[in-house]
């Protein structure tokens, strides 16, 4: 397995950009933040804690782990971490490589955080081995318009848009992605470049031993 270190990024000014954005976000972005995170429960896992714009959302009673690549994002988040009235534990990795042993989450969830891992079929599957067999995963992301015309258009698109938004793709098949990784789509709101939904690792999955 690749160490995490490996996935550590440094995107100081995207950093600073993205807490000023997420401090204006409007109604739509805060209700899906909402549906996403309030049903989470028991052990969690976040992937892409970010800044930490989620946790407001978070059900008392939860224990949370959340990852962070990004070193800029986990300082700003780390400093919004000392503020919180719960305990909050952040780990330094990417989701290609979780240090977290197999079958440990009750439940996982992230919010537009599939679109800049690097390489998210390995991401995909270390967050299947993690998770207890029957555990959901609960996200929104953006991902690959269904329409020819606009999925070619972002396709063409991501290159350059992966250079100024840190590593972010917007052409992302990611709801095909986590069913070729052995979950099941039980909800799915899909709009145009818009995923909102929740995904099941089966009752009877057997994690490969790693």
């Amino acid at each position: 397995m690749d160490s995490a270190a490996s996935y550590e990024t440094n995107h100081r000014w995207f950093a600073a950009l993205w807490e000023r954005a997420v401090r204006r976000e409007g109604p739509r972005n805060i209700r899906n933040r909402t549906q996403v995170v309030s049903g989470v429960h028991g052990r969690t896992l976040e992937l892409g804690a970010g800044l930490g714009t989620n946790w407001r959302y978070l059900p008392e009673g939860v224990d949370y782990a959340g990852i962070e690549p990004d070193l800029a994002m986990l300082r700003r988040a780390s400093v919004h971490a000392a503020k919180e009235n719960r305990p909050i534990a952040l780990e330094a990795a990417g989701a290609e490589a979780l240090p977290f042993a197999s079958e440990e989450f009750d439940s996982a969830f992230g919010t537009l955080v599939l679109c800049s891992v690097r390489d998210m079929d390995l991401a995909l599957r270390e967050l299947f081995r993690v998770l207890k067999p029957g555990a959901e995963y609960r996200f929104w992301e953006h991902v690959r318009p269904r329409s020819n015309l606009w999925g070619r258009l972002f396709h063409l698109a991501t290159p350059a848009w992966s250079r100024i938004g840190a590593g972010c793709h917007l052409d992302r098949e990611t709801v095909d992605s986590l069913k070729s990784a052995g979950f099941e789509i039980e909800e799915l709101h899909a709009h145009g470049m818009w995923a909102l939904g929740v995904a099941r690792k089966p009752a009877e999955s057997l994690t490969p031993a790693v």
